[in-house]
């Protein structure tokens, strides 16, 4: 059985008796582009600093391909590279001068692919950091960051003040670090994102991870709602049909899996005014999440 690249168990920090996280439970497997979905305050930048050895965790362990993160954390930040949400860069240096250090001072620093990457980008290498707007900054921590191709790479709101077009670049480049090799936790507020790049998926909730999901599952899953006629007897339900709600005249049910081989079974159930929608990544962040705290698909959560 193949180590994880990374895995929490009951992972815990409390500041105070105030607890960032609560007994977390994470497992992201070799290979994979892993989607972390949470708004602000659930919990994300303490796990990636539990991660790193920035913060001693209360209780519990995390491990990075099956290094102890706390015990070694200069052996596990040696396979990974990290960026950020708010990355911080050398004002007084040209952005050819921060690509030169940051990928002098890590062991899988590359410093021609990161001038590569600054290329697809369009970034002015000689421009001062002082001078660039926030979107140019973003694109320099990503040269940075994506040039040093590691076994983890953990992402964190890479697209952040991107425009649509640096955006896909971006998420083409993560593309390609994933078919060379790395694992990747990608974090962002866009849905969309998640959605089209990611094999896998964890929502994080007041400190732990409330529910992990398959892309590939969570497509084909739906949500059946109808109405219940005078009488009404519910029959027993296939293997892939769940109760997820009932009233006097409504019921909502959850299907699983391909949804063709249970329109039979749909069809003879005598519910009326049947409306079934696919759960989608939306779908399985409002059931953790109110609805208020999220916009349509492609623009941010909040």
């Amino acid at each position: 059985m193949l180590v994880p690249t990374l895995q929490t168990d009951q992972l815990t920090k409390n500041y105070n008796g105030f607890l960032a996280l609560n007994a977390c439970n994470l497992r992201v497997e070799p290979n994979s582009i892993f989607g972390l979905l949470g708004p602000n305050g659930a919990g994300k930048t303490t796990l990636i600093r539990c991660l790193l050895g920035y913060l001693k965790p209360t209780s519990g362990t995390a491990k990075i391909l099956g290094i102890d993160c706390h015990q070694q954390s200069l052996a596990v930040r040696q396979q990974v590279s990290y960026l950020p949400a708010e990355p911080k860069l050398f004002r007084l240096m040209r952005a050819s001068d921060c690509i030169d250090f940051f990928t002098s001072i890590h062991p899988r620093g590359n410093r021609a692919l990161a001038l590569s990457y600054a290329k697809r980008l369009n970034l002015d290498l000689q421009r001062r950091v002082a001078f660039m707007s926030t979107g140019m900054r973003r694109k320099l921590s990503i040269c940075c960051v994506l040039g040093c191709p590691s076994p983890l790479m953990i992402l964190d709101e890479p697209t952040e003040n991107l425009d649509p077009t640096v955006r896909n670049t971006v998420i083409e480049l993560v593309r390609e670090l994933h078919q060379n090799g790395s694992t990747i936790v990608f974090c962002s507020h866009i849905l969309s994102e998640i959605e089209s790049l990611c094999t896998s998926v964890g929502v994080l909730r007041n400190g732990q991870v409330v529910r992990t999901a398959n892309l590939a599952d969570l497509r084909s899953s739906h949500h059946l709602q109808g109405d219940i006629p005078a009488g009404f007897v519910l029959s027993s339900l296939p293997a892939d049909v769940s109760v997820l709600q009932k009233t006097d005249s409504t019921i909502e049910l959850e299907l699983t899996g391909p949804l063709e081989p249970l329109l039979p079974w749909i069809a003879s159930a005598g519910l009326r005014n049947i409306r079934i929608h696919a759960v989608g990544l939306q779908g399985l962040y409002q059931e953790f999440h109110q609805p208020s705290r999220v916009e349509s698909a492609g623009h941010p959560i909040g």
